[in-house]
């Protein structure tokens, strides 16, 4: 009889105790912001993952926290880019920005295009990933809700 009394006991704490830790829980995923992932495709070089890495630093000092793409209830930021052969050895580099809703529905589009010196951007992209992305962030974070 005692060791029932003190199971019947035991789960009654665990009720007591668990229901604060679920409610802290859920207050702190409702406080954290939106959740996006950022995905860049057809740049050269190192360009998709640095223009991706530099894109999802930019949006997390404006409040939207990174994500996979396997996470649930996700703001998807698809980044395309086009490099044509310009004058006098430059290339311009178009950057369309794509905002999905967690839906799939489209939020909205930036377009982004930049003269550059022809091959600049072959291998590493550094500055230019991080000056593209500064340059975008702003606009493609008014397109997600808060």
């Amino acid at each position: 009889m005692r060791i029932v009394g003190a199971a019947v006991l035991c789960w009654g704490f665990a009720l007591v105790v668990a229901s604060p830790l679920a409610a802290e829980t859920d207050a702190a995923t409702e406080t954290e912001g939106p959740l996006a992932y950022v995905s860049v495709a057809g740049a050269p070089g190192d360009g998709e993952e640095a223009l991706a890495a530099a894109l999802s630093r930019q949006l997390a000092a404006r409040g939207l926290k990174p994500a996979t793409a396997f996470q649930a209830n996700v703001y998807e930021v698809q980044g395309t880019v086009r490099i044509a052969l310009g004058a006098k050895g430059k290339q311009s580099v178009t950057i369309i920005w794509v905002v999905l809703g967690p839906d799939g529905t489209q939020l909205g589009v930036t377009r982004q295009t930049k003269d550059v010196r022809n091959g600049s951007l072959d291998k590493k992209w550094g500055a230019a990933a991080n000056a593209a992305a500064g340059a975008a962030a702003e606009d493609i974070a008014k397109l997600i809700p808060r």
